[in-house]
C-alpha cells in the first residue's frame, strides 16, 4: 500500500484533507483485497467503504503513523470475516466466475497465466476457508511476511506459516486433480 505517513499524521490531528488523500492512496489496493477475500464485486465495495468509515472514526487514536497500514488491514479483514460469517452459508458468497478480475493483477504480472488458469486457481482459492483465503491473498498476492499478517489477523506467526503451507498444498493438490 503506498500513502504518506506524514498524511497519517495530519489525519491523526484532525486534518480532513489528509485522511482524503490517504483514502484517495488507499481505496483501490483496499478493493482489491477485499475482491479477493470476499469474491463479490458488490461486497467488497461496501467493506472498503464501512472499512473507511471506521477509519475515520478511530484515526484520532491511532498511535503511530507506521502502525497504520496493518491496523486499517485488521479492519478490514475484520469486516470481510464478519461479512463472510454471516452471508456465505446463506447465499455463497465468494464466486469464483466474477467478472472483475482487478484481484488477480498482481498474480498476472508475475505469471504468464491463461484464462482457464486463472479461473482454476479462483475454484481453489475458494475451496479454502475464509481465514485460510486471507492468508493466501495476503502473503501471496499482497506480499506480506507471515509475522505482518499473523498482526492483522491476531493469529501467532507459526500459525500463519503453517496454514499458508496447508492451504497452498490443498490449492496445488485440487489443480492438479483438474
Amino acid at each position: 500500500m503506498n500513502f504518506n505517513r506524514k498524511d497519517v499524521l495530519a489525519a491523526t490531528k484532525g486534518n480532513m484533507h489528509a485522511f482524503e488523500q490517504i483514502y484517495i492512496d488507499i481505496n483501490n489496493d483496499l478493493y482489491k483485497m477485499a475482491l479477493y477475500i470476499l469474491g463479490n464485486s458488490e461486497l467488497a465495495k461496501d467493506i472498503v467503504s464501512e472499512t473507511i468509515i471506521d477509519a475515520l472514526k478511530g484515526i484520532k487514536k491511532l498511535k503511530s503513523a507506521d502502525a497504520f497500514e496493518s491496523w486499517i488491514l485488521k479492519i478490514l479483514t475484520n469486516k470481510c470475516k464478519q461479512k463472510l460469517n454471516y452471508k456465505y452459508n446463506k447465499f455463497n458468497v465468494f464466486n469464483p466466475n466474477i467478472k472483475d478480475e482487478s484481484h488477480m493483477e498482481k498474480v498476472e504480472s508475475n505469471s504468464n497465466i491463461g484464462n482457464a488458469e486463472k479461473t482454476d486457481v479462483k475454484i481453489a482459492l475458494s475451496k479454502l476457508n475464509t481465514e485460510d483465503r486471507m492468508i493466501v491473498s495476503l502473503c501471496v498476492v499482497e506480499g506480506y511476511k507471515s509475522n505482518e499478517v499473523a498482526e492483522i489477523l491476531s493469529m501467532n506467526p507459526s500459525t500463519v506459516r503453517s496454514r499458508l503451507n496447508r492451504s497452498l498444498k490443498k490449492m496445488k493438490e485440487y489443480l492438479e486433480v483438474e
